[in-house]
């Protein structure tokens, strides 16, 4: 009788033993299966951050692009007023008989150079107040990128963690060495 009332007392503290193993491995298990569901959301969020990132640097090549034609537009324009200004001075250095065609030559040729000079005026400050616009966007871009990849190192960090959890969770709780 005291044997049974023995093996009866082993037999419980085993059976608990094997209950406190089962508990562990669910848990384990849960810890893994939450794990897997944060890596799957970092992983995500990671590829979002990634696009944003292709985006953003489609923008700022496409504002460099602006930049450098509108660049193109002042230089052109002002080559326009140089050679204005150029004919106006080969026509006071001609010696034309006819003294009032000069002068109206002249007169012409001062107001196509005038209205060249205020249309570079204009066009040039239009276009360096889009340049300085573009500039500041492009910034702004490019210091929104900066942030974008250090959330993109940040959340590879976490998800090496993570995926490090993973194993030892796997190594840790394979057996129950109570």
């Amino acid at each position: 009788g005291e044997e049974i009332d023995s093996l009866q007392k082993i037999h419980v503290f085993n059976m608990q033993k094997l209950k406190n193993s089962e508990l562990r491995l669910a848990e384990a298990e849960q810890k893994i299966r939450e794990l897997a569901l944060t890596i799957k959301r970092k992983e995500d969020l990671i590829k979002e951050l990634v696009r944003t990132g292709k985006d953003a640097q489609s923008v700022s090549r496409q504002y460099s692009l602006k930049i450098s034609k509108l660049e193109q537009e002042i230089e052109q324009a002002k080559t326009e007023l140089a050679e204005t200004q150029k004919q106006l001075q080969e026509l006071d250095s001609k010696e034309l008989g006819d003294i009032p065609e000069k002068v109206m030559l002249q007169k012409e040729c001062q107001k196509k150079m005038e209205a060249a000079k205020l249309k570079v005026q204009r066009e040039a400050r239009e276009l360096e107040q889009k340049v300085a616009q573009m500039k500041h966007q492009q910034s702004q871009i490019q210091k929104k990128l900066c942030e974008e990849s250090e959330k993109k190192k940040q959340l590879e960090a976490e998800l090496q963690q993570d995926q490090q959890q993973i194993k030892v969770g796997f190594f840790l709780f394979p057996y129950d060495k109570d």
